[in-house]
């Protein structure tokens, strides 16, 4: 047998044997994996869920914080000499589904918060929207005044309610508009700060008349100076005439390089209670470097038939990772006497005098 014939006989042994492995029985091949695609049509932190064309976000934070805070801002008990030292630990999640459609996108999104100090777990935005129609839980108009955790003014726009809205965002050069009706407050909601995220769901009844919050927007944002927004609210309450009304005005703006500020101002007319209100604040935040952020604030609270009170408060980010912060930030506030919302917050006011408090905070974002 020569060289020539030997190969031959070798290369048809090969496929013959191969013929015969192909027809043994053996595992069934792999499925093939669906893996997680990125959708980036609506921004950042977007992906397809799996088998649909619905793309999800899902993001939060948590932050812990020591707290320690002088006798004096205690509410409602004059001369305590009793300082506190408290720990604090909050958490908020969000869900955020969106899918396009004949009809626009449609949306449907979900953010709830836990809170350890008062043990609350609250859905405080939920709503499914559709274009520019937004049906559901939803604020009325952001409120966010300092940079940091105190909120510096009080206003019934600081809430999220349930109701409907129309919001056209795309008029050109970063206009929009929008109005909408939602639930309201009973005047006995803002005397209790435990009700305070609980509105009406009843609107109307047989024999009785509507108790609503009509809201309407109009603002300016993604320009390069920052954005600007004007809000108004008529709150219409069951029985007599004795409604609510306020306006609301706030701007983000960049004033030169690194440093921004965020102004705020407010007035309301709360006929139900025969009071008014006006507020005010401003801070101001310059980013040292990209890691350190040092930001200040001052704020007032003017009330009718109260006492005025005012605020002041001075903080410190520093970024270990773009998302993982450590704060340390102090307040002052100086508050008259007694009468009814007398202070920052809805029906909490007290006789305290002039009082600081001093915050060590650590947030983790994603």
């Amino acid at each position: 047998m020569n060289m020539k014939t030997l190969l031959g006989t070798a290369a048809g042994l090969m496929v013959v044997s191969g013929a015969y492995a192909a027809d043994l029985p053996g595992e069934a091949a792999p499925a093939a994996v669906d893996y997680v695609k990125v959708c980036d049509t609506y921004g950042k932190g977007f992906f397809y869920i799996p088998g649909t064309e619905t793309c999800l976000s899902i993001g939060g934070r948590v932050r812990a914080r020591v707290v320690y805070s002088d006798g004096n801002s205690i509410s409602g008990v004059t001369g305590a000499d009793t300082d506190t030292v408290v720990l604090k630990t909050d958490s908020r999640i969000f869900f955020d589904a969106r899918t396009a459609s004949d009809l626009g996108t449609v949306r449907s999104y979900y953010r709830i918060k836990a809170d350890n100090a008062d043990g609350s777990v609250v859905a405080d935005e939920m709503f499914v929207q559709v274009g520019y129609v937004t049906a559901g839980k939803f604020a009325n108009a952001y409120s966010d005044v300092f940079y940091g955790d105190t909120g510096a003014i009080f206003g019934a726009f600081d809430q999220s309610a349930t109701g409907a809205q129309v919001l056209v965002d795309k008029l050109g050069s970063g206009f929009y508009v929008g109005a909408g009706v939602m639930t309201s407050h009973t005047d006995s909601d803002w005397d209790n700060t435990a009700a305070k995220d609980k509105w009406n769901s009843t609107v109307w009844s047989t024999g009785g008349s509507t108790e609503l919050m009509y809201i309407g927007r109009l603002g300016i944002a993604d320009q390069s100076w920052g954005k600007a927004d004007l809000s108004a609210f008529y709150q219409a309450f069951n029985g007599g005439s004795n409604d609510n009304w306020g306006a609301k005005a706030t701007a983000d703006l960049k004033l030169v390089d690194k440093l921004s500020t965020r102004l705020v101002g407010i007035y309301e007319d709360f006929g139900n209670v025969n009071d008014s209100y006006l507020g005010a604040a401003a801070a101001l935040k310059y980013q040292a470097t990209d890691e350190l952020a040092v930001y200040a604030g001052v704020g007032a609270a003017l009330w009718d038939t109260a006492d005025e009170a005012y605020k002041a408060q001075i903080g410190v980010d520093y970024a270990f990772t773009k998302d993982l912060i450590l704060t340390a930030e102090a307040n002052y506030t100086s508050e008259g006497g007694w009468g009814k919302q007398a202070d920052f917050g809805p029906g909490t006011g007290g006789t305290a005098d002039d009082s600081w408090s001093g915050m060590l905070k650590l947030t983790r974002n994603w």
